[in-house]
């Protein structure tokens, strides 16, 4: 833990206008990285921020009990991913893509992404990974995305390294089947033309 985080647990702990401050001071400094964490997730801003603010509401009721076996910001994630996680469940919002269709194969030696641009290869990504089920997305965010190892993700989620290497092989298989599919869908748009 960070003497940042410690000083503001202490703080905090011990009360009164001075622990307000503090737990403001901590909800503006990690504030934005949980908000794009669970707009990542949601895909909806107002949604994020009623997420956002009740992990907050979570963190000032829990924090007493919060040990330190983990750093701060872990203990947040994990807070963040479960109410948003289960704001979902609740407005049942979330649709997935069923990749069970079968694929057609790109030609071989036909670059399908010459001519792209990097935003438009980047928005087939991001729509590849908000195909995937809310946890193979997490682990592929912090995996791919923001490069953490699968020992930093274990911390963050509390779930086993081998599950994590699991669960990120299949969301690159998923993720591979979904680009295919919408690649060769528009090669076909465009050889209609």
């Amino acid at each position: 833990m960070t003497n940042r985080d410690k000083n503001w647990l202490d703080i905090i702990k011990a009360g009164g206008s001075s622990g307000q401050k503090a737990f403001q001071e901590l909800s503006i400094f990690y504030g934005p990285k949980l908000y794009s964490q669970i707009l990542k997730i949601t895909k909806d801003p107002a949604l994020s921020k009623d997420v956002l603010q009740e992990v907050f509401i979570k963190t000032w009721l829990h924090l007493p009990k919060f040990e330190g076996r983990s750093s701060l910001y872990s203990w947040l994630y994990r807070i963040t991913h479960n109410e948003t996680l289960s704001m979902l469940r609740n407005e049942k919002r979330r649709a997935h893509l069923s990749l069970s269709q079968e694929v057609i194969e790109i030609i071989p030696g036909h670059s399908s992404l010459d001519g792209r641009s990097a935003d438009e290869i980047l928005s087939l990504l991001n729509a590849a990974v908000e195909s995937l089920p809310h946890k193979q997305a997490a682990v592929f965010e912090l995996k791919y995305f923001q490069q953490y190892t699968f020992k930093e993700i274990e911390k963050i989620t509390g779930t086993s390294q081998g599950a994590l290497k699991a669960s990120y092989h299949i969301a690159k298989g998923k993720i591979t089947s979904f680009l295919h599919l919408k690649l060769n869908h528009s090669l076909r748009e465009t050889s209609k033309l």
